[in-house]
């Protein structure tokens, strides 16, 4: 008995210090895994689309003047007799280089304006916003139907051609087809260098203003026929009536 009892303390003694020993042994560090890196899904790249311009208004326009040097001799409205004046002329010699007052397409260019002769070589010029810019009495157009032109440059020379007195720019405006003031859009003061007998004419204008000119076709034919035949009908009709009265004073 007393060698089992020892044997079996041995025993656990020897089992004590086997857990003894493994509970002082460091545990091994298990090795670390390659873990792939998250995949980054590319940006998508968003394309920035560029507004379109948006067209210039007709009170946001501003327009150089259409000749280096030149006075004002008649304004916009000025009195011309009974009707006032439906453009602005510029007193030059023959030959000034004539420059468009904005950039533009040309509409027009050819000896006179949508029927009206008047005008001699003309140049008109379509802006944004509607509007229209007319160049009259040219002794030589530089542009054709369908240029573009810019701001300042040369579209032809001063003269004397269509109905005018003397070498001068006549310079008109439109709107929507509606004749107005080209100072309305002019960046230069145009009063300041006048002339003495414009500024008299300008302060001394008239309301009414002739309107645009517009395109005769067979209906003005017509109706200068008719106007024709209309003079003479009256005038026969005065003969008559003065036969009549020459005849009842002879009676008398």
């Amino acid at each position: 008995m007393p060698k089992i009892n020892n044997f079996l303390l041995m025993a656990v003694l020897a089992a004590a210090n086997i857990a003894r020993t493994a509970a002082a042994m460091p545990m091994p560090i298990p090795e670390p895994t390659d873990i792939p890196a998250p995949q980054l899904q590319p940006q998508l790249q968003v394309e920035e689309k560029e507004e379109p311009s948006q067209p210039k208004d007709a009170l946001s326009q501003q327009w150089r003047l259409p000749l280096e040097g030149g006075r004002v001799s008649s304004f916009f409205g000025a009195s011309r007799g009974h009707r006032a004046h439906g453009g602005i002329d510029f007193s030059v010699p023959r030959n000034t280089p004539v420059m468009a007052t904005n950039d533009g397409t040309v509409v027009a260019s050819g000896v006179g304006y949508l029927g009206d002769r008047k005008y001699g070589n003309v140049v008109v010029i379509e802006h944004e916003g509607g509007l229209r810019s007319l160049y009259a009495h040219l002794n030589k157009r530089s542009v054709n139907v369908g240029d573009t032109v810019t701001a300042g440059e040369l579209i032809g020379l001063s003269g004397a051609t269509g109905h005018a007195t003397g070498p001068h720019l006549h310079l008109e405006a439109y709107e929507n087809g509606t004749r107005i003031d080209p100072n309305r859009f002019m960046l230069a003061n145009l009063e300041d260098n006048a002339l003495p007998s414009a500024m008299h004419a300008k302060r001394t204008g008239v309301e009414e203003v002739p309107p645009a000119p517009h395109s005769r076709g067979k209906a003005g034919k017509k109706d200068k026929g008719t106007r024709l035949a209309s003079a003479k009908t009256s005038k026969k009709k005065s003969t008559q009536v003065a036969q009549k009265s020459s005849k009842s004073h002879k009676r008398a």
